[in-house]
């Protein structure tokens, strides 16, 4: 087994070069980036549930095939549901997604269901046929007994296609499927935990949601960080777990950071909003993998299950790769910017809403104008849809400041950047006034009471830019900028230190 797995590592490093130069992609038809699916929006076939308990079996099945995205990636575009043929780039090939209707020929109709079950778990097919990571049998190896033979029940409903699987077109050599025992010897087989078992330590509530996140929704696969070779270009297909779903790129897209440090920022009705809405918390429509998702698995989820993965979510540590060691040289902003920036910043707004492109000389002098600090404070904290940190989790703050005015320098030339402006420090007592006091004047729901001591000296812990970030995006209760949908980050800052000097005994919060 050794040779294996040394032949493994050999062949990633040989073919590490051309993936990253893209040689790969220019083999996809529509040129798309690694992971790419399309945008199906496929629809569901109309089948016959019969009746009885194979009835509810079937029903069940195909809830939690629509909660696992199956249609997204088993369904070309303009394809029958389950059929197969979508292909999805990666670093190593064009992997194209079987027929898995109920097909005797093509399909998987004559499987039994233990091939299925050691398919979907194991990743390998009748005929010892490995299957390559692009299929989630990572995570679909703790799927419940019970809810895959409800699987099998829907998919053995579903109308029968005869269509023969696509070949792929992989480079020389991963398509040697038996080089997939030297990946599965690095991040499989030595990790799998069978079927999924509730942590007694949690309510049912939260096991539901750690399912449905971690398992049946696979969020890992786009919202981790994943191991690469080379370059994060080159992926390998297996989570960084420490970094459990503290964000990461699919194509081109920034799949945020769905940790606690974010979905506690967020209310349950944001959260749902994403789902059955497609609409960000702050507004924005859903854009990338992610519509696709929404409209293909999302959307079907019930109320209870979204609120079980709310909860679990609550409860997700940030576990973001650790800053670089004291006397390390500051990483080249152009390196920085590259790596980090250039997949929103070089495309502007239809990436992420209101980020601007460099070399927009217009977006960039009114950034300009708010000043090095503000847009700093901005980037450590990650507001407005943008990543924290922009991603660059180990970069420090005089790296981050350094990158920014790289792209300052990349847009605006010096001579025609004007002054920054310096605004009148705002009148926190006025804005508390005007939009806070109604709620914390007196105990209304859960808003912390103006002069309250030991409410307030609970939350000075948190620290005055995490209370400011929190009334930004609003959360439990609070409506985003607290109310004031004009107020800019200084003036939501002022009210918040007016509220922390009246109630924190012998700090002034005024002159931070």
């Amino acid at each position: 087994m050794k040779w294996i797995f040394f032949i493994f590592i050999g062949c990633l490093t040989l073919a590490a070069h051309a993936a990253e130069n893209n040689s790969v992609v220019s083999l996809f038809p529509n040129g798309k980036p690694y992971g790419y699916v399309g945008e199906t929006l496929a629809e569901y076939p109309a089948i016959n549930y019969g009746t009885g308990q194979q009835a509810e079996s079937i029903k069940r099945g195909e809830y939690l095939v629509k909660l696992g995205d199956c249609i997204g990636c088993h369904t070309e575009k303009n394809g029958k549901p389950f059929a197969g043929g979508l292909g999805s780039a990666t670093p190593f090939g064009i992997i194209y997604s079987p027929n898995i209707t109920p097909d005797m020929k093509t399909g998987i109709g004559a499987w039994t269901n233990q091939q299925f079950i050691k398919t979907v778990r194991e990743g390998i097919a009748p005929h010892h046929k490995y299957l390559y990571p692009a299929f989630p049998y990572y995570y679909y190896n703790r799927i419940k007994d019970q809810d895959l033979l409800d699987i099998r029940a829907y998919l053995n409903a579903i109308p029968a296609v005869e269509k023969p699987n696509k070949k792929n077109q992989m480079i020389f050599p991963f398509g040697w499927r038996f080089l997939q025992i030297g990946w599965r010897m690095l991040f499989f087989d030595f990790h799998k935990k069978g079927p999924f078992k509730e942590d007694p330590g949690h309510n049912s509530e939260w096991n539901r949601g750690a399912y449905l996140v971690n398992v049946l929704g696979h969020c890992d696969m786009c919202h981790t960080p994943m191991y690469y070779v080379i370059s994060r270009n080159i992926a390998l297909g297996a989570p960084i777990v420490k970094y459990h779903l503290s964000g990461s790129f699919i194509s081109g897209f920034y799949a945020p950071n769905i940790t606690r440090l974010f979905i506690n920022t967020i209310s349950v009705k944001q959260f749902s909003d994403i789902f059955l809405k497609g609409v960000q918390p702050e507004g924005g429509p859903i854009e990338g993998p992610m519509k696709e998702v929404v409209s293909d698995s999302l959307q079907y989820a019930t109320a209870s299950d979204i609120k079980s993965m709310y909860s679990y979510l609550q409860t997700v540590p940030s576990g973001f790769p650790a800053k670089p060691a004291k006397g390390n040289q500051p990483a080249s902003p152009e390196k920085i910017y590259l790596q980090y920036c250039k997949q929103c910043h070089n495309q502007g707004k239809g990436i992420i809403p209101g980020a601007p492109k460099v070399g927009d000389q217009e977006a960039w002098q009114t950034l300009n104008r708010a000043g090095m600090n503000q847009l700093l404070w901005f980037t450590l904290n990650g507001l407005a849809g943008m990543p924290i940190k922009g991603t660059c989790m180990d970069c420090t703050r005089e790296e981050l400041k350094n990158t920014i005015q790289y792209m300052m320098d990349q847009s605006i030339p010096p001579e025609k950047r004007g002054l920054q402006y310096a605004p009148k420090h705002p009148d926190g007592q006025k804005i508390y006034q005007q939009y806070c006091a109604a709620c914390h004047s007196s105990a209304t729901a859960s808003a912390p009471l103006l002069g309250n001591q030991t409410v307030w000296n609970d939350l000075a812990k948190k620290g005055l830019d995490q209370l400011t970030l929190n009334t930004w995006h609003g959360t439990k209760g609070m409506p985003p900028k607290g109310g004031c949908a004009n107020c800019n980050l200084a003036e939501v800052k002022a009210a918040v230190s007016y509220l922390l000097d009246q109630s924190v005994p012998n700090k002034d919060y005024q002159l931070w």
